[in-house]
């Protein structure tokens, strides 16, 4: 049977997730036997047990890939692409669920419009669909950018999508360069955005298509932020941008925040701001 779609779900100790993740996909599944699901754990810990539990569970043609090393988002999903034999693919984290049947739909959306390279979608949960490009992040963009999601006004050559559900052509994807594997976790997206719009394909925002997206609103990390930062250091000198500047505009962002906070009294968004001006001033001086 000739695929139509493949989903890459990437896992890394993800067993509280994944057996829902599936379940919704299964059960929203408008495309029958043309549906490739691959899984891809990047050496979790619980790796064979989830394992195990899925190949009980579900059709014998889901791909179960164990990655022996942890490389990041990018490295674990170019892996889940290699082994897919669709045209087109759909990058989902565990912590996505569908809602109704959306796959007919998505294609048909590459289907008719030859020049959609990259897809992203909304979600139903009200977290952002989409985030603002490093060059472009300015204390008046940011100001306004509540208005920019409400009203769903996206600009891809500003703006890049939330990695948790994309969509790409696997051949435009694969001429782009796949992800970059330097890129550990965090503007991966930005990133392969920028050179899929470079080979003059469109990065578009399916307005009318919803998932759920569980986890947002997370807690401060410090070990997730530095990955952030070495991310955004790492994009930046890719991109030839002002390390110094966007650097210190963050500061600035994050000090009126910080401000904001403490007049309006909440304690734990003013801990939050102050813990992100820290690890920015500490990375800069580094």
């Amino acid at each position: 049977m000739i695929k139509q779609l493949s989903i890459i779900i990437l896992t890394y100790n993800s067993e509280q997730l994944i057996f829902d993740c599936l379940d919704s996909i299964y059960r929203f599944n408008d495309i029958g036997d043309t549906l490739e699901v691959i899984v891809v754990d990047n050496n979790s810990y619980d790796q064979k047990e989830v394992f195990t539990s899925i190949q009980e569970k579900y059709p014998i043609d889901l791909k179960l890939i164990n990655n022996p090393v942890n490389n990041g988002y990018g490295g674990g999903n170019n892996l889940g692409i290699k082994h897919s034999t669709a045209d087109y693919i759909i990058v989902m984290n565990p912590d996505v669920r569908i809602q109704n049947p959306i796959f007919k739909d998505l294609i048909s959306k590459f289907e008719n419009n030859k020049k959609i390279g990259m897809l992203g979608v909304t979600f139903a949960d009200k977290s952002n669909p989409f985030y603002l490009k490093p060059e472009h992040l300015s204390l008046f963009k940011l100001i306004f950018f509540k208005i920019y999601t409400t009203f769903q006004l996206y600009n891809m050559n500003q703006m890049y999508m939330s990695g948790s559900f994309l969509m790409f052509d696997k051949n435009i994807f694969i001429q782009a360069g796949e992800f970059d594997e330097n890129l550990f976790l965090f503007y991966e997206e930005a990133d392969i955005s920028n050179r899929i719009l470079r080979l003059g394909k469109n990065v578009f925002l399916a307005k009318n298509i919803e998932v759920y997206h569980l986890t947002h609103n997370r807690v401060f990390n410090d070990k997730l932020a530095a990955i952030e930062l070495d991310s955004l250091e790492y994009y930046l000198k890719k991109y030839n941008l002002s390390f110094e500047k966007i650097f210190n505009t963050h500061i600035l962002i994050y000090r009126i925040k910080y401000l904001a906070a403490s007049i309006l009294l909440h304690p734990q968004k003013k801990q939050l701001f102050k813990n992100w001006i820290d690890l920015l001033r500490t990375h800069i001086v580094k």
